[in-house]
């Protein structure tokens, strides 16, 4: 398990109890923390938790000048996808209804939701015009395709995991948070863009 947990980590991952349910248990465990934490420290990397605590990601120890490159190139993507990834969550907010849509473990049903907007002009226009805001999906396609294509960019991207293959339900997992602290680190500085001397202050920017 400490290897899978450190694979995981160093791939990027967000361990929380929706995307890896057994390696986040493990990491749960103070002494198996401090174990991995021991370990991370000796290349440079260290684990943190998400602002409500529901997730696990890997962050810098130390700043270099490669450190610094790799944190500039993490939030210029990040800004690139903010509005896409925002625009689909509240998307769903208005089709549902459901304002706490934005939160870790919180379910989507893509039937229902492609069931609700077959049926508003408003809602489907708004879909299409979704689609053209991710540059890795053709908006050219049907409403139901786009809409897969959407929840399966936000599936290899983290924000979602597929729980229920047979009923199309999807779970969202903790790296919303990190993506909510990240917007409103963003609004108040972009200190991690800019070439300077200072570290950065936020653990937020400190993304691997």
């Amino acid at each position: 398990m400490f290897e899978r947990v450190i694979f995981q980590l160093l791939e990027g991952a967000f361990i929380c109890r929706v995307s890896h349910p057994d390696t986040f248990d493990f990491l749960c465990d103070e002494n198996n923390l401090r174990t991995v934490q021991d370990f991370l420290a000796k290349i440079g990397r260290r684990i943190v938790r998400t602002s409500k605590q529901s997730g696990f990601y890997l962050v810098f120890s130390a700043y270099g000048e490669q450190e610094r490159a790799a944190i500039r190139s993490n939030y210029a993507d990040i800004k690139n996808n903010l509005i896409p990834v925002i625009s689909f969550f509240n998307l769903v907010i208005r089709v549902t209804g459901q304002e706490d849509i934005l939160m870790y473990d919180t379910a989507i049903e893509a039937d229902t939701l492609i069931g609700k907007i077959d049926q508003d002009i408003s809602l489907r226009n708004e879909l299409q015009s979704l689609g053209t805001r991710f540059k890795t999906i053709s908006s050219d396609t049907k409403q139901r395709k786009l809409l897969d294509n959407i929840f399966k960019l936000l599936v290899n991207d983290g924000y979602l995991k597929l729980a229920n293959p047979e009923r199309a339900i999807y779970q969202v997992t903790s790296k919303i948070e990190y993506l909510l602290d990240v917007i409103k680190f963003i609004h108040e500085t972009d200190e991690t863009l800019k070439v300077g001397d200072e570290q950065p202050e936020s653990e937020t920017g400190s993304l691997i």
